[in-house]
């Protein structure tokens, strides 16, 4: 009964030492620019606008909402740029589908 528990024991340890965190971020090259989608969050009252929070060459950007509709992004401070100044809208606009 010993032996059964001590091999038990050993082969839960072996198991718990094989799980390793996975962290699957969504990413997409762009030019000479790998833009990654590191938290996103769909709006529940308007389906084209999100929340997300995105990497430009492995530097974290600060959270910004996505109008994917009148294709404009607005940072935390209330800026507004368009799509065509930053390409980070249109990776985060691709998991959109209008509806129609």
């Amino acid at each position: 009964m010993t032996n059964l528990f001590k091999l038990c024991a050993i082969g839960l340890l072996l198991w718990s030492i094989g799980i390793v965190p996975v962290r699957a971020d969504f990413c997409r090259q762009v030019g000479s620019q790998r833009i990654c989608i590191l938290d996103i969050k769909r709006s529940a009252k308007n389906y084209w606008q999100y929340q997300a929070m995105v990497s430009i060459d492995g530097v974290v950007q600060s959270s910004a909402s996505y109008d994917c509709r009148d294709r404009l992004i607005t940072d935390p401070d209330g800026n507004m740029s368009s799509f065509r100044s930053r390409k980070d809208g249109t990776i985060v606009c691709s998991l959109y589908r209008p509806r129609g």
